[in-house]
């Protein structure tokens, strides 16, 4: 599997660090609005990569954080209090900004839990780590020289990290020409960025050796990740506007405190509305309920949509992209609905190896996803899977005087073709899951020693007992079924063959 590394902006192998455990660090939601298009594009693609990962008998442990103190959520808040039927005072600002928080974290929730996106294995919370951990971090950093503080606030020394700008392909001197101080700044330098903010009236604040204040947006994930996933891990995402600064923040803080941070990070694309970026005051901001509207509420469609653009690509929605994405699904559910007429099913025997034409094309999809996650390839390859399987109804439906085992043969290809294309989209995209495959004469249903090892796997996963988890999914893997975790909880399908 190959996967492009923004950090040295190529296509390089993927080998974990410790397989066949894969740790994946993932920027999340700031909540202080309901989540929009383009929140969802982000977190898709990392649901396949995360079931890509896993669909190659990975082990994943998925971190994706939650910014719940910020200066967006403060602002928002204070939005709120003047637009209040009496007038409230500044004390109320925090209780305000911790409110909105959890509501718009709990909007976030229903929305990928609408897509059907699982919840990451973690999700931590910045206002749960500021003591003592980010104020550790931060501690360290000026130990290390590289920090300063000025009047309550702490700033990154920029200039003493060498290779700042390495993941951004910025040189310091262009960044110097951009760069400025803002009113009640006191840096250094105007490339300096902030650790710690001196507490005012009324804002969220915690103690800390420079007085109160909250920390800066950056050092909440280099403390996140590092705490979660070790001083280093696998893979670091998130969408592309992150690559600077907040992501080159982050690895220089990081490497200025001693870790060797993330060796993989991995980027998504813009999300543009009728090829102009999505904007409040344009009038074209898209809510993840008003592009499930257009769907049909159908979260498959989107999915599609999705799909059919490289994750690295900018992404245009627009309806006619999107009713592209509609038909497309419709047409891979025609298969669906022909497999499990009554003149396949009855008197089917189904083999039980692929014949060579859908093993290859197994391959081939397997083949796309490993580069790079190619889903546009690997979505091509489900049309053909889909085309395989009708081209055998066809051959049925022509030939009355076929001989019974010819019959019979061409039966069975049309429910592999079904079968091996809602695995596959199933497993690496998470769509078709109202499709679970039947076959005749197979029960269908889960041995009693593989529901009991799920819902312990369940139960150490909510102790944080990965290991435990790990070794339940492996064993659960070996008895020939794979463990989905989905919003409702864990779902258990056959594995591929």
């Amino acid at each position: 599997m190959k996967l492009y590394n923004s950090l040295t902006r190529s296509i390089e192998p993927f080998v974990p660090r410790e397989p066949p455990t894969v740790t994946i660090y993932v920027c999340g939601p700031t909540v202080y609005d309901d989540p929009h298009l383009g929140h969802a594009r982000s977190a898709y693609v990392f649901d396949v990569l995360r079931r890509y990962l896993r669909y190659k008998q990975f082990h994943v442990r998925f971190v994706r954080n939650v910014t719940d103190v910020d200066d967006k959520i403060i602002e928002r808040a204070k939005q709120e209090l003047a637009a209040g039927p009496t007038p409230q005072a500044a004390e109320g600002l925090s209780t305000t900004c911790r409110e909105l928080a959890e509501r718009y974290l709990k909007s976030y929730h229903a929305t990928m839990d609408r897509l059907g996106l699982a919840r990451p294995d973690e999700e931590p919370r910045a206002t749960e780590h500021v003591v003592p951990d980010m104020t550790d971090f931060i501690s360290k950093l000026l130990i290390q020289g590289v920090a300063y503080e000025a009047q309550g606030d702490v700033y990154f020394s920029v200039r003493k990290c060498p290779g700042y700008g390495r993941l951004s392909n910025r040189a310091l001197d262009d960044l110097q020409a951009g760069a400025r101080v803002e009113p009640g700044e006191h840096k250094q330098d105007p490339l300096d960025f902030a650790l710690w903010k001196a507490a005012k009236p009324g804002e969220p604040s915690w103690n800390s050796p420079w007085g109160q204040g909250r920390p800066g947006w950056h050092i909440e994930c280099s403390t996140m990740s590092t705490k979660h996933l070790g001083e280093a891990f696998d893979i670091h995402g998130g969408g592309v506007d992150l690559v600077f600064p907040h992501h080159e923040n982050e690895i220089a803080q990081a490497q200025a405190a001693g870790k060797p941070f993330a060796r993989f990070w991995v980027h998504n694309g813009l999300l543009t509305v009728n090829g102009e970026k999505m904007s409040k005051s344009l009038g074209n901001f898209v809510t993840v309920d008003e592009a499930l509207a257009g769907c049909e509420d159908v979260p498959d469609i989107l999915k599609m949509f999705f799909l059919g653009t490289h994750y690295r690509s900018p992404i245009d929605y627009t309806k006619d992209n999107l009713r592209a994405a509609s038909k497309r699904f419709k047409d891979l559910l025609h298969l669906h609905l022909f497999a499990n007429s009554d003149p396949i099913v009855e008197r089917c025997a189904v083999p039980t190896q692929l014949p060579q034409g859908l093993a290859q094309l197994r391959r081939e999809f397997e083949l796309a996803m490993d580069d790079d996650l190619n889903t546009p390839k690997a979505l091509a390859v489900l049309d053909r899977l889909a085309n395989y399987g009708y081209q055998r109804v066809v051959e049925l439906q022509m030939a009355d005087d076929i001989a019974h085992v010819t019959a019979q043969q061409l039966r069975g290809q049309v429910i592999l073709a079904r079968d091996t294309f809602v695995a596959l989209g199933q497993h690496a995209f998470g769509v078709f899951h109202g499709f679970i495959p039947r076959r005749p004469g197979e029960p269908g249903s889960v041995p009693p020693a593989v529901k009991e090892r799920v819902q312990r796997r369940e139960i150490a996963r909510k102790r944080k007992d990965f290991q435990t988890a790990d070794r339940l999914r492996q064993e659960v893997e070996a008895q020939g079924f794979r463990i989905e975790d989905t919003p409702g909880g864990p779902a258990v399908l056959p594995t591929l063959r």
